[in-house]
């Protein structure tokens, strides 16, 4: 997870911006799948999830769901993330706005973070180059 200000990426901005956040920081996650979580009341905390298409801006808000012991789901749904759309948790966190998590696919976190992304470590086993013994 990166935990980046938004004024270091304006694809990320926009997309905090199309949930109507106003917060200046935000959380990045690179998957592939996103479990919603409290999406009911509880301790003054709520999270809201909401896809937005990368290409378009355009806005869907996610379900929310009443607490297990008022019929609502025993487990968490889990939701595959689709290439070309990012998935933005957000809601309230004890009264206040939540920092937004933005939930990126693989495919698409180089268009979204360019130079924010990781380089890959010099040590890891991807970059190595492979040894084969004879």
């Amino acid at each position: 997870m990166l935990h980046i200000k938004l004024a270091q990426s304006p694809k990320v901005k926009d997309l905090c911006r199309a949930v109507g956040s106003k917060k200046h920081n935000a959380s990045v996650s690179i998957v592939e799948a996103v479990s919603y979580t409290g999406t009911f009341w509880d301790g003054g905390s709520r999270s809201e999830y909401t896809a937005v298409c990368l290409s378009t801006g355009k806005a869907v808000h996610g379900p929310q769901f009443n607490p297990p012991q008022f019929g609502g789901p025993k487990e968490d749904l889990r939701v595959n993330l689709p290439q070309g759309f990012a998935i933005v948790e957000h809601g309230t966190f004890m009264g206040k706005p939540a920092t937004p998590h933005v939930y990126i696919h693989p495919l698409d976190a180089k268009a979204v973070l360019g130079a924010l992304l990781p380089a890959p470590k010099e040590d890891s086993p991807k970059a190595l180059p492979e040894v084969l013994e004879i």
